[in-house]
């Protein structure tokens, strides 16, 4: 049977998306790690994971001078991350490779080479098992440790570069182990669903070649306590506002 799809706005339309109805989905994680990146013009950013193209593309939405490369290790989701590239009309701006992120070599990606990497890892455990193959790999950590994902992320940064992650709140303790001593100046956003909430989601941002100290920022909260959706988590979901701290 022929799968379905769906065509869905992002960032109040300024970016489209096919996504195939039962398998893998962009969600909001997606907007708010690209709302996380501040690449400069002209810089290069990696989005490791890329998924379906959600996180580069509304990046772009907001940064249009820059360079966007995807790699996902499923052809079939690098495939679709292409096609809504040139939904889009941002070929000339993105480019995506099927590629394994643990690899130490992947052709034509250099290591070091990058001003950004940002990433929305697999994060669903190993006993959560999904029916559909595609979405399964693409939410579940199994063969592929975060420790793997995160060592395989950072030897694509370059000198003075950033690393941008999302991820479960839970595993904020880990994430940090794994960072120390790599990076510096990192930002820890708790990203709450509503207020007065404990936060499900975090974004862990650190650099490459300093040493300031780490900060917890105030973070997002997505929604009030009676379910509407706040002032900042607007702008940044339907207008492709920056979440800048």
């Amino acid at each position: 049977m022929e799968e379905s799809f769906t065509t869905d706005d992002f960032l109040g339309g300024k970016i489209k998306l096919r996504q195939p109805v039962d398998g893998y989905r962009a969600t909001s994680d997606a907007v708010l790690l690209a709302a996380t990146a501040f690449p400069k013009k002209k810089q290069k950013v990696l989005d490791v994971g890329t998924g379906t193209g959600a996180v580069g593309l509304c990046l772009l939405a907001r940064c249009p001078d820059i360079t966007v490369t995807g790699i996902d290790i499923q052809s079939a989701m690098a495939d679709l991350a292409i096609a809504n590239i040139n939904l889009n009309g941002l070929s000339d701006k993105m480019t995506v490779a099927t590629a394994d992120i643990r690899k130490k070599r992947i052709d034509g990606i250099d290591a070091g080479s990058f001003d950004w990497v940002i990433t929305n890892p697999p994060f669903i455990l190993e006993d959560q098992v999904s029916p559909d193959p595609v979405r399964d790999v693409a939410h579940r950590e199994s063969d592929c440790s975060l420790a793997e994902w995160i060592a395989g992320c950072l030897r694509y940064v370059n000198a003075r570069g950033y690393f941008a992650m999302i991820h479960r709140a839970d595993r904020l303790p880990e994430i940090l182990s794994l960072l120390y001593g790599r990076l510096g100046e990192i930002r820890i956003i708790p990203i709450w669903t509503k207020e007065g909430e404990p936060a499900k989601r975090i974004i862990v941002i650190g650099r490459k070649g300093v040493r300031s100290p780490a900060i917890l920022t105030t973070g997002l909260a997505l929604m009030h306590s009676d379910g509407q959706r706040t002032d900042r988590a607007e702008a940044i979901m339907r207008h492709g506002a920056g979440l800048l701290f």
